[in-house]
C-alpha cells in the first residue's frame, strides 16, 4: 500500500488503483461521470478534478481517475480551484443537455442533477440553442437511447469492450456531432444489455420495461439475491409503494457478480407480481374446491399423510436451507427420502455470470441430503404412489402442468405452492410466499451463502413456508405416522 495525505488525513491507497479509488475508499466526495470502478478509466468527462501536490512541484489540478497514487502525495479534494474546474465542466456538459428532468426516468438518481447541485452550477452563460439529436431511439428489445441527454462518458461503449468482450457500441462522429451508435445500426444483442441503464450516469440509456413505470423516490429497495440461476447474484428488489416489484438491479458483490447481472434475472420479476396467487388453503370436496384457513388445511394434510403409506416428497429447487431442513424432518417422520426437482440446463449459460443451472439452491439442497430428480423421474415416482407432497415456489412449474394433470386421480397430492394447481390428483392446496416475500438462505454454485429477503408483504392468508412445514411436522409427530 502507498501512504498519501488526503484532505489533511494520512491514508493508505492501493498503488494499482487510480487516485479516485483512494478518495472514494476514504469518504472523500469526488464526482465522476466517465469513471466506473468496473471499467477502464479514460478521463474524458474531467469532472473528477482534485488538487494534487507532489514533492517540490506547485499544486496542480488533475483528473483523479487517470492519476496514479504516489508515496507522499498531498491531495485536496475540496480546493477552490478543483471546484471551479468542476463547475466549468458541468457548464459545458449542461450546454446541450435538455431540460426534461420532469419526464426523465433518471430523475431522482441522476448524477448530473446531483453534481450540478453539489457544485453550485445553476446557470449557463451561452445563449445559443441546444443541439437537436435523435430522441427515443430503440437500440433493441431492452434499451432506449436519448442522444440529446447523452454526455458522451462512453461507459456504455466500455461495458461491452471490458465486460462482455463483445463490442456493440461506439462513439461516432467528431466534436459536437459525436453520438453513441451501434455498429451499422444493428440492434444490441446478448443477455447483459440491461447493465447499460445501470452504468449510464444520466438518462440517456433507459430500460424499455421500466420507462414511465415509477418514480424512483416511490420505490422501496430491498437487498436480496437472484434465483434465476445458481450464481445467486446480489440484487436490489425495488417495490412501488409496497405493491408490485417494478425493477430489479444488481448490487455490488466482489465475490459473486461485482456490479453486473444478466437480463434474464433482471426481467424475471413478473412472477413476483402474478395476480392468481393461492391464498390460505383449498380442500377438494364433492362440490369442488373449498376455501379454508391454513390451520385447517394443515390438519387435513396431516391426516392424509398419516393414513397413506410412504408418500413421495418432492420439493422446488427454490426452497431455502431453512425450509429444506424442515422438509427433511418431515421426510424422516414419514420414513421416506425427499427429492428436489432438477430442470434441464438453460441455453443462456455463458462464461460471465449465468451458470445455466435453473436451481438457485441445488448445492444447499444436495448438502441437506435431497436427491436430484428430473421432471420425468418425479412424474414416474408420483404416478406410482398413493400420496405425495409437492413443496415450494415453482414446484408445479418445474414438474410441468401437463404432467401433473396426467397423474392418476387416485393419487392424493398435497401441494404447497404460490398458485393454484387444479389437477385431478390434487387434494389439498396451501399457499406459500414467493422469493420476494420471504427470508432465507441459498447456497450458490461456488458454495457461498446467499440471503433472500422480503421486499413486500405476502397476500392475505399466506403464511411463511417454514411455519407451515413446522406446523405439519408437529401434527405428524404428535400422533405418529402409519408406515
Amino acid at each position: 500500500m502507498t501512504c498519501i495525505l488526503l484532505d489533511g488525513r494520512e491514508v493508505e491507497a492501493d498503488p494499482k488503483k487510480p487516485l479516485i479509488h483512494a478518495c472514494h475508499q476514504n469518504d472523500a466526495n469526488v464526482p465522476m461521470y466517465c469513471y466506473h470502478p468496473g471499467l477502464t478509466p479514460v478521463g474524458s468527462c474531467r469532472i473528477c478534478q482534485v488538487e494534487v501536490k507532489q514533492g517540490e512541484m506547485p499544486p496542480r489540478v488533475v483528473v483523479a481517475c487517470r492519476t496514479p497514487v504516489a508515496e507522499g502525495m498531498i491531495v485536496n479534494t475540496d480546493a477552490h480551484r478543483a471546484h471551479e474546474a468542476r463547475r466549468q465542466c458541468l457548464e459545458f456538459l449542461l450546454k446541450n443537455h435538455p431540460l426534461d428532468c420532469p419526464i426523465c426516468d433518471k430523475a431522482g438518481e441522476c448524477d448530473l442533477q446531483d453534481f450540478a447541485f453539489q457544485e453550485g452550477q445553476g446557470e449557463g452563460r451561452s445563449v445559443e440553442p441546444r443541439r437537436k439529436l435523435e430522441k427515443r431511439k430503440s437500440l433493441g428489445d431492452v434499451i432506449v437511447l436519448d442522444q440529446e441527454r447523452c454526455i458522451l462518458c462512453s461507459r456504455c461503449v466500455r461495458f461491452f469492450e471490458d465486460v462482455t468482450r463483445k463490442p456493440q457500441l461506439t462513439v461516432a462522429g467528431l466534436g459536437a456531432h459525436s453520438t453513441i451508435e451501434t455498429f451499422q445500426e444493428r440492434p444490441l444483442e446478448g443477455n447483459y444489455q440491461g447493465n447499460l441503464a445501470d452504468v449510464c450516469p444520466v438518462g440517456a440509456l433507459t430500460l424499455k420495461k421500466f420507462r414511465f413505470q415509477a418514480r424512483v423516490w416511490n420505490l422501496t429497495k430491498t437487498p436480496s439475491s437472484c434465483g434465476e440461476c445458481s450464481r445467486g447474484c446480489a440484487i436490489s428488489l425495488e417495490v412501488l409503494r409496497g405493491g408490485e416489484v417494478k425493477r430489479v438491479r444488481p448490487r455490488y458483490d466482489p465475490e459473486v457478480n461485482q456490479w453486473w447481472m444478466c437480463d434474464h434475472g433482471r426481467f424475471a420479476f413478473g412472477a413476483f407480481n402474478a395476480p392468481d396467487r393461492l391464498q390460505g388453503g383449498l380442500l377438494r370436496g364433492s362440490a369442488g374446491w373449498e376455501a379454508c384457513d391454513g390451520e385447517r388445511a394443515l390438519d387435513e394434510a396431516a391426516d392424509l399423510l398419516r393414513v397413506h403409506a410412504a408418500p413421495v416428497v418432492m420439493v422446488s429447487p427454490w426452497l431455502t436451507i431453512e425450509e429444506g431442513a424442515l422438509v427433511q424432518g418431515l421426510a424422516r417422520e414419514l420414513g421416506v427420502r425427499a427429492g428436489f426437482l432438477s430442470p434441464p440446463e438453460s441455453p443462456l449459460k455463458d462464461d460471465l455470470l449465468h451458470t445455466g443451472d435453473p436451481c438457485p439452491n441445488r448445492r444447499g439442497l444436495s448438502e441437506l441430503g435431497f436427491e436430484a430428480q428430473s421432471a420425468e423421474q418425479a412424474l414416474e415416482r408420483l404416478a406410482g404412489a398413493e400420496s405425495a407432497l409437492l413443496v415450494g415456489e415453482r414446484a408445479a412449474e418445474h414438474v410441468g402442468d401437463a404432467g401433473l394433470a396426467a397423474l392418476p386421480a387416485g393419487l392424493r397430492l398435497v401441494v404447497f405452492e404460490t398458485r393454484p394447481v387444479d389437477v385431478p390428483a390434487a387434494r389439498i392446496l396451501i399457499g406459500v410466499p414467493n422469493a420476494a416475500e420471504r427470508l432465507g438462505t441459498w447456497i450458490n454454485v461456488d458454495g457461498r451463502r446467499r440471503r433472500i429477503a422480503p421486499s413486500k408483504a405476502a397476500p392475505s392468508g399466506v403464511t411463511a413456508l417454514t411455519r407451515s412445514l413446522a406446523g405439519l411436522l408437529e401434527r405428524l409427530s404428535s400422533v405418529g405416522v402409519e408406515r
